[in-house]
C-alpha cells in the first residue's frame, strides 16, 4: 500500500519538532491521533521510523532516509496544489496569442510585460499573423486569443475594444510635407497610399479607407504594396502611409512621422477570442489587458 500524504506530513512534523505534543499542537489534532498516523505509516512501510522514549523522539536510520524524501514529496504535492489553483484562477497555463503588425510596436509588448508582472506563471506563446488569416486560424484552433484592428467577424468570435491609437502620416525624410507641423488629411488626396491589400489586413485597410473617405476622397493605393516594400517605397518618396503613432518606437530608416490636423483619426484595436473558450487563462489575460487599457488611457 502507498502511504497517505497526511501520514507523511504528520511524520515530518514530528521528526522536525522531535515531539508528538508539539506536532499535535501545530496540526491542531489530538496527540493520540498523531501517534496513530505514525503507527499506520510504519505498518504500511514495514519499518520503524521513530524511536520513542519518555524524554524525546529520535529518528531511526530508516527514518533519516525517509525524512529527506518525505520533505521533497510534500513540497512537490504543495507545489502541485498551488499550480492547479493558479490555473483555475487563470494565473498559470498557456495562452496562444496572435497579433498583427499594427499592434506589434507598443500594444502587444506592453500587454506581455504587464501579464508577466501580474501573472508570472502564465505562459504566452505570441506570434505575428496577418489580420486576414485570423478567422481561419481560429477555426483551425491554432490560437486562443488575438489582438488586431477592429473588423467584422463571423458568429462565434467575440471582440473587446482595448485601444484607440492615433494615426500619423509616414513620409520620406525629404518629402515636401515633412516640414509641416500638422497636415490636414484632405491635403493627401493626390498622394499614393502605401497600404497592404484588404485581404491581408482588413481592419487596418478599412480604417484608412474610412478616414480618407471622411476627408472627402478615395485613397489611391499602391497595388503592389506588401511587406518591407512599403517602407522602401515611402523612404524613396514613392508614396505615403497612415500608421499608428507607436511606430515612432521602431521607425524605419529614411521615414519620418508627421501629425495629422484635428480631428484625430484613430485605429480601433480589439482583443478577439472564441465565444465558447472558457479557459481561465484566456479570461485572465483579457482582464489584465482591459485593466492595462484603462490605466494607460488607451481608450
Amino acid at each position: 500500500m502507498t502511504p497517505e500524504l497526511r501520514q507523511i506530513r504528520c511524520f515530518v512534523i514530528v521528526a522536525e519538532r522531535s515531539s508528538f505534543t508539539a506536532a499535535a499542537e501545530e496540526l491542531h489534532i489530538a496527540q493520540q491521533a498523531v501517534s496513530q498516523q505514525i503507527k499506520a505509516l510504519e505498518r504500511t512501510l514495514g519499518v520503524t521510523l521513530l524511536q520513542r522514549t519518555s524524554r524525546k523522539v529520535q529518528l531511526t536510520p530508516e527514518g533519516v532516509i525517509f525524512l529527506a524524501d518525505a520533505r521533497r514529496l510534500l513540497a512537490s504535492a504543495d507545489r502541485a496544489v498551488s499550480r492547479v489553483q493558479a490555473a483555475a484562477r487563470g494565473e498559470a497555463g498557456t495562452v496562444r496569442l496572435a497579433y498583427t503588425l499594427a499592434t506589434a510596436y507598443d500594444t502587444v509588448p506592453t500587454m506581455l510585460a504587464t501579464a508577466n508582472d501580474l501573472a508570472p506563471q502564465l505562459k504566452i506563446d505570441a506570434r505575428e499573423v496577418f489580420g486576414g488569416d485570423l478567422v481561419a486560424l481560429f477555426d483551425a484552433e491554432q490560437f486562443d486569443l488575438a489582438v488586431a484592428p477592429k473588423t467584422s467577424y463571423p458568429r462565434g468570435l467575440r471582440q473587446r475594444l482595448i485601444r484607440q491609437e492615433t494615426f500619423r502620416l509616414a513620409v520620406a525624410e525629404d518629402h515636401p510635407l515633412v516640414s509641416r507641423e500638422q497636415i490636414p488629411l484632405s491635403a493627401l488626396q493626390h498622394e499614393r497610399f502605401e497600404l497592404w491589400p484588404r485581404a491581408m489586413a482588413p481592419g487596418f485597410y478599412d480604417a484608412v479607407a474610412a478616414a480618407c473617405r471622411g476627408a472627402g476622397f478615395e485613397h489611391d493605393r499602391d497595388e503592389q504594396a506588401a511587406g518591407s516594400t512599403v517602407w522602401g517605397n515611402i523612404a524613396r518618396g514613392r508614396g505615403v502611409a497612415l500608421v499608428v503613432s507607436s511606430l515612432i518606437e521602431q521607425l524605419p530608416r529614411g521615414v519620418r512621422l508627421v501629425d495629422l490636423a484635428p480631428p484625430p483619426v484613430k485605429l480601433l484595436i480589439t482583443a478577439v477570442w472564441r465565444t465558447g473558450n472558457h479557459q481561465p487563462a484566456v479570461a485572465r489575460l483579457v482582464d489584465i489587458t482591459t485593466r492595462l487599457a484603462k490605466e494607460r488611457s488607451w481608450f
